[in-house]
């Protein structure tokens, strides 16, 4: 048996309408270039220049995707200072954080920042050592979206830094 058509390949470049919502309207367009080109592909030349074309495309449209979610997003991190007289909050997204409002528990401290851009970090002192500390952290992204995240810091401990969490806020890691 020696045919070249595997399938109903046609369900594959059928293009959902919702996927408009959720990509620009120039990636929409590359990616729909880019089944045409499947599509020639498979006609003219054959069905494996087609398949390659297409695992490429998808691939295509998998990273607009990760990128699209990972647009307009600040990821803050609070860390103690070295000589455990302070802390250091640091903005590692990919967006300005608004509005930041830092608690600092049992201390009953409370730090605000207006802004912190990009790959910023600003610092905060206080009086004595601390020893143990819950950092509650409230801020705003440019769009008004809210976000809280809560830190237990002591210089004895490790970081809480996770190796498997991505470089930039992606896949509503947030």
């Amino acid at each position: 048996m020696c045919s070249n058509h595997i399938g109903p390949t046609y369900t594959l470049l059928i293009i959902d309408p919702c996927v408009y919502l959720f990509m620009e309207r120039n990636h929409v367009i590359v990616v729909v270039l880019g089944l045409i080109v499947c599509v020639a592909l498979f006609f003219i030349v054959d069905i494996y220049a087609s398949l390659i074309a297409l695992i490429l495309v998808i691939a295509l449209a998998m990273s607009f995707f990760i990128m699209e979610d990972s647009v307009m997003t600040p990821d803050l991190v609070v860390t103690l200072k070295e000589d455990a007289r302070g802390i250091v909050v640091r903005n590692r997204g990919n967006a300005k954080a608004l509005s930041i409002r830092l608690t600092l528990i049992p201390h009953d401290l409370t730090y605000s920042i207006p802004v912190l851009e990009e790959d910023d970090h600003t610092g905060f002192a206080t009086d004595s050592m601390i020893e143990r500390v819950k950092v509650m952290a409230e801020y705003k992204n440019e769009k008004g979206n809210s976000y809280e995240k809560t830190f237990t810091l002591s210089p004895l401990d490790r970081p809480e830094e996770d190796i498997l969490k991505p470089a930039f806020p992606m896949f509503k890691w947030k």
